[in-house]
């Protein structure tokens, strides 16, 4: 299918590109990566007039660190953050979780901040960044501001980006000392699909290991937005960790998500795979694996 046509913008800063979008004449579209906006403009779901390629926004790029935290510029690829040894050294659920995205090719392209700003239900990335706590920073026409990522997902490819808004960075925590962490995803096709659930977590135990002091747990294709499982995570603090305990909290991640069905699979197969993948992840941690 052959794309609508559109004018393309290359702006070199982010106040250029601000500017362009706030133009006035049509839909414009931020295109970072491509992976999510290209296919969405071939299938006749969205009909921009103008694109904005934010690819010579240079400063947009990069990761470093900041007073302890992880700084990520918005145009940085999934396979930059996944190979990045300061990620993987501070931040290894987020090197784990932008690991599993898709397949190398779309690692080599797609965007931390394009992702977000799409707010993709079924994500990798974005479950753990909701279990790291991680801060998004956008510009607009009126300044700039800050958005905890629990406050960016509103709906289904719904954000709280206000019109004219770009993200520009993330700001990722340092994780607490002996956090453990883990992501794990279910395909029920291919292992380069979209997950049909994604399974983050930070778990913080005590130092005999067996009773939770903190407990994080994301889900990603369990509702129409990514999400903090807050029952879960609930059940979990003050608890010893056995079996028991961690079925109960499974159970509940299971019972807080809304999952859609599609082609990948029925709501209530969603929900079902909830609570094995919960299971499985917390028990591993549990188990130091």
């Amino acid at each position: 299918m052959r794309l609508h046509p559109f004018e393309l913008h290359e702006p070199g800063t982010v106040v250029e590109a601000v500017a362009v979008l706030a133009r006035l004449d049509g839909e414009a579209r931020i295109v970072a990566g491509g992976t999510a906006l290209v296919p969405m403009i071939r299938l006749g779901l969205v009909a921009p007039d103008r694109l904005i390629s934010l690819h010579r926004v240079h400063a947009l790029r990069g990761v470093g660190l900041v007073d302890g935290g992880l700084e990520l510029g918005a145009m940085t690829t999934y396979g930059h953050v996944e190979r990045h040894p300061d990620v993987r050294r501070g931040w290894p659920l987020l090197a784990r979780a932008a690991g599993r995205v898709a397949s190398p090719a779309v690692r080599s392209m797609g965007t931390v901040g394009g992702n977000l700003a799409y707010a993709e239900a079924a994500s990798d990335v974005s479950p753990a960044l909701l279990c790291l706590e991680a801060l998004v920073r956008v510009a607009g026409a009126r300044g700039e501001r800050t958005v905890p990522i629990g406050e960016l997902f509103r709906g289904f490819y719904e954000t709280a980006l206000e019109p004219g808004e770009i993200i520009t960075a993330l700001r990722v925590p340092a994780l607490p000392s002996g956090a453990r962490t883990g992501y794990v995803k279910f395909c029920s096709r291919s292992a380069e699909d979209k997950p049909l659930v994604g399974v983050a977590a930070v778990l913080r135990l005590e130092a005999s290991g067996s009773v939770c002091i903190e407990a994080r747990v994301g889900l990603g294709g369990a509702a129409p937005t990514p999400i903090r499982a807050a029952a879960a995570e609930a059940a979990l603090k003050g608890a010893a960790l056995t079996d028991a305990a961690i079925a109960a909290a499974a159970d509940a991640a299971a019972r807080e998500a809304a999952p859609l069905s599609d082609v990948m699979g029925s709501a209530d197969y969603r929900r079902r795979m909830i609570r094995v993948w919960v299971r499985r992840l917390l028990t591993d941690l549990r188990d130091g694996q």
